[in-house]
């Protein structure tokens, strides 16, 4: 089989990577199954241990099984952070078809043997050339945002551990077909014994440490034994409607109208005042949904954009660079889902069926939500032309001329009403006694 890439770099670089670079060593996992690195994807051969020589930083795995006939297990990934020289070990579990991080005390000779270079012909090098896109798509995941998100214990994200679909609203035809399709690896990961769980209620919900490692009260009694190994990203909760006690109907639809008061409570109570934080979550959301296949991962994608592009003052007053990164993030996620070539930089051609490798944002987006909402944040921009941030200001023709050019979005600022409706995400306007204001 053709190499999926090839790195030519000079010998003193080689060496300079090798030994500053990361190692990342994946024991005994069965041949034919497919597993990405980043955005990098490979088949298993008989010989593979893992990827070497990757950049200090955020990473993330993809997998799934294959099977004798061909078919695949539902995506399982794990995000990790990687200091220069580490060695991360997991290891193959094959009653659960998962990898599992092995403890310190057992991966330590495999550390010593991947410094000493005993794996070099096992494992393959990172795709260097490839990691500035990597990093335009992960650059604000630091560790601390992975150890928040993360599923307890072992960080494995898969579908089969999230909600019922119904759960999370699909809206438009495309949404309604990109959920049918993902959830039926779910359905047949049950139909084949793979255990999953039910979760009744919102898809959002907040908890502390230990509440994530004990609390199970959102959880729907089912027939279906909960998968071990695998788990829910613990998401931020995002409100779509702000009840204050004690504020007036006006002040309360001015609050709803406007988000950017939303915005600073949640980066106080959630971010510790820390928005790179909410822009990590914005990136990990996407990254799981995009490669790992989540769900909720895309329901959380969503819940932000909307939350953001919701806010008037943030990004004109009080939040300027923030927003002027958000805009930055997203345009980098759009540019890179929106491609008709497939998203693994193989020169062949993804087998059927290959779980990666195969854009599925650019058919969501053609008729979802999104249009209205950039349409109403580009009408508020375009009034305030005159007094918005030059920077700001660009990195939104930035993303308006993205979406002419990859999805033939022309917006007309004479008219970006959202019809209420039909659209789940349009200003709330409070009622008092039957009198709207």
């Amino acid at each position: 089989m053709e190499a999926p890439y090839t790195v030519n770099i000079d010998q003193q670089a080689a060496r300079h990577y090798a030994d500053k670079g990361a190692t990342i060593l994946l024991l005994d996992v069965p041949e034919q199954t497919h597993v990405a690195f980043d955005h990098q994807s490979f088949v298993v051969g008989p010989k593979f241990k893992g990827v070497k020589m990757l950049p200090p930083g955020t990473h993330m795995v993809s997998y799934n099984a294959a099977s004798r006939t061909g078919d695949f297990a539902p995506t399982s990934s794990f995000f990790v952070h990687l200091a220069p020289s580490q060695v991360y070990v997991r290891k193959w579990s094959i009653e659960q078809e998962l990898l599992f991080e092995v403890p310190a005390d057992e991966a330590e000779p495999f550390q010593a043997g991947a410094r000493r270079y005993d794996f070099d012909q096992n494992l393959a090098p990172y795709n260097l050339h490839a990691y500035q896109q990597w990093q335009s798509l992960s650059s604000c995941i630091s560790q601390g945002v992975i150890s928040r998100l993360s599923p307890l214990p072992s960080g494995n994200i898969s579908i089969t551990a999230e909600a019922d679909p119904a759960h999370l609203k699909p809206v438009t035809p495309a949404e309604k077909k990109l959920y049918a399709q993902l959830q039926q690896g779910k359905t047949a990961a049950e139909s084949t014994g793979s255990p999953a769980m039910r979760v009744d209620g919102e898809q959002q919900f907040e908890a502390t440490l230990s509440d994530r490692q004990h609390d199970t009260s959102d959880m729907q009694t089912s027939d279906l034994t909960p998968q071990e190994g695998v788990g829910r990203c613990y998401y931020t909760p995002l409100p779509r409607l702000v009840k204050v006690p004690g504020m007036t109907p006006q002040q309360l639809t001015a609050l709803n109208l406007d988000k950017t008061g939303l915005l600073s409570n949640i980066l106080q109570k959630h971010f510790s005042d820390k928005p790179d934080d909410l822009l990590g979550e914005l990136q990990f959301s996407f990254l799981a949904f995009l490669m790992g296949q989540s769900l909720e991962g895309f329901a959380q994608w969503k819940a932000i954009i909307h939350l953001l592009l919701g806010c008037q003052d943030g990004p004109l007053k009080t939040h300027i660079h923030f927003f002027i990164c958000f805009l930055q993030c997203l345009h980098n996620q759009l540019q890179h889902s929106l491609v008709q070539e497939p998203i693994s930089q193989s020169d062949s051609e993804p087998s059927p069926g290959a779980p990666f490798g195969i854009p599925i944002i650019e058919e969501l987006l053609a008729d979802s939500f999104l249009q209205q909402l950039f349409a109403q944040f580009f009408s508020m921009l375009h009034e305030e032309a005159a007094t918005v941030n030059s920077k700001l200001l660009a990195a939104s023709k930035q993303v308006q001329q993205l979406l002419q050019e990859k999805l033939g979005w022309e917006f007309n600022f004479q008219d970006v009403g959202l019809d209420e409706e039909e659209d789940e995400y349009a200003p709330t306007v409070v009622q008092l006694d039957g009198v709207q204001l």
